[in-house]
């Protein structure tokens, strides 16, 4: 691939210095380089807020010694400041080296070297912006006149394609070339003082053909139909019930219910309610999760492009991969990155994240999800007697370290005698995570797997994430509404 001219200065003479410089006085350095250009269009009610493009250069420098990590950041990518970089952050590595009372050292991993390149079908940077226009303005328009109840739309076009550079200590030399795409769509509508909205999004990994797509086509319709049929939607009694969730509400939950407490660094810091818990039963035997954001998830959703929440290597290097969080009930792995892994004693499994290059690298998922078993939809409610089935999320709260949960669902129907009725609102979930997962009495078959996008944030950086589920059965949940 032709690399960015910015991103060349860093060559084979450069690392020679810089290993040079950091020879005997620091354990382990790392560089992530990164020139980043893109697209944001922000609209809401037909009319812009905000039309821009940017061009971003960044680039973190980490250095570590016996516990302790320097980390500096440039905004440039010359020879000089490169080399001045790394002697900052050796110095800061020194000083936290002192100060820390935890002490280890980062377990040495086969060197990588290797280039990445994304697919794109209709690359980012031969698409006119007034075309990106246009095709905000489309979605604004359906959704503005879909109903006369529809008082507030907003869509959000995004784009981004991404040079980034990847050097360590260890001999790893590793390009990436990705393209990323998001178009997210609101609308609020309102009928006799009740207000109700709805969110969808669609992102992924290519070029412009994610927004092409007949998914991406109908974003803004399918929106506002869902935020006008929910006007008349009544909220339910509340009190334990059966709960029917989709895989986009499923998902959610294994996500930030669970995924979160899986993330080692939550562990080391007793911020878990999984700490000490490998080869325990957390979940009913049927239950297995994985996170795997290894390249090649979006084939079995027919997609022409890689699922949003997919990397080639992690941003310490280390190669995207399956990891097995519960196998038939029992915890098997925690998700890690180099510091994590190093100090637990197990290899790293390709989760250690960074928003940007400027930001350091933390524990995260990538796409997280419950493996598919053998029930279909209608069996799985004909064999409800009574409870909900709940689908969508709309907001939620989460404590890893005590596993409590409380969801608010988007939409959901009423389950009578095995049969669904009438649709509900204002639908809330609430309890224990481990409790949850160990009643669950029915999981879906893959004709009811599915995936959703979003952005996940921790520690004051967002990440582009996936979750994914079948429909899923669960026994005895404590459901609220507002009547």
């Amino acid at each position: 691939m032709e690399l960015s001219d910015d991103l060349k200065k860093i060559d084979e003479n450069l690392i020679k210095q810089l290993n040079q410089i950091a020879n005997d006085k620091v354990e382990y350095w790392d560089i992530r380089a990164e020139v980043n250009n893109g697209t944001s269009l922000d609209f809401t009610n037909q009319k812009s807020k905000e039309i821009s493009s940017f061009e971003i250069i960044n680039c973190g420098i980490r250095a570590f010694k016996n516990g302790g990590w320097g980390f500096s950041v440039l905004k440039d990518l010359q020879r000089e400041s490169i080399k001045i970089g790394l002697q900052k952050a050796m110095k800061l590595a020194k000083l936290s080296e002192s100060l820390t009372k935890i002490k280890f050292n980062i377990a040495r991993n086969d060197p990588l070297i290797e280039e990445y390149k994304s697919k794109s079908k209709k690359n980012l940077e031969d698409i006119d912006i007034d075309n990106k226009i246009n095709l905000v303005k489309y979605h604004e328009e359906n959704a503005s006149n879909y109903s006369s109840y529809v008082k507030n739309t907003h869509t959000l076009y995004m784009d981004g394609h991404s040079q980034t550079l990847f050097l360590n200590s260890f001999g790893s030399n590793i390009i990436q070339d990705l393209s990323l795409v998001r178009l997210f769509c609101m609308v609020f509508t309102n009928k006799n003082g009740t207000t109700q909205s709805s969110v969808n999004s669609v992102a992924g990994v290519g070029g412009y053909e994610i927004v092409e797509t007949e998914k991406a086509n109908n974003l803004s319709k399918k929106t506002a139909k869902e935020a006008v049929e929910l006007l008349d939607a009544k909220s339910p009694v509340g009190g334990k019930l059966t709960v029917i969730a989709d895989s986009k509400l499923t998902g959610t939950i294994i996500h930030e219910a669970f995924g979160h407490a899986c993330e080692a660094d939550l562990v080391l810091n007793n911020e878990s309610i999984l700490k000490g818990m490998i080869g325990n039963k957390v979940a009913s035997e049927q239950v297995t999760i994985v996170d795997n954001p290894s390249m090649g998830q979006a084939e079995q959703f027919n997609l022409p492009y890689e699922l949003f929440g997919s990397y080639f290597v992690d941003d310490e290097g280390i190669p995207s991969q399956k990891t097995i969080i519960i196998e038939n009930g029992i915890l098997k792995n925690y998700l890690h990155n180099l510091e994590t892994s190093s100090r637990m004693g197990v290899p790293p499994n390709g989760h250690g994240r960074a928003s940007v290059s400027s930001e350091r690298p933390q524990v995260r998922m990538g796409f997280t999800y419950i493996e598919p078993k053998d029930w279909s939809l209608e069996d799985i409610i004909e064999d409800t007697k009574n409870g909900i089935l709940c689908k969508d999320f709309q907001y939620g709260y989460t404590d890893p370290t005590t596993g409590n949960f409380q969801f608010k669902c988007r939409f959901s129907y009423k389950i009578k005698d095995g049969e669904k009725k009438e649709i509900m609102r204002d639908v809330s979930l609430s309890g224990m995570i481990l409790e949850a997962l160990n009643e669950i009495s029915a999981i879906g078959n893959r004709k009811t797997f599915n995936y959703s996008v979003g952005i996940c944030g921790k520690g004051g950086q967002r990440v582009r994430v996936c979750d994914g589920a079948p429909y899923i059965r669960i026994e005895d949940i404590t459901v609220g509404g507002l009547s």
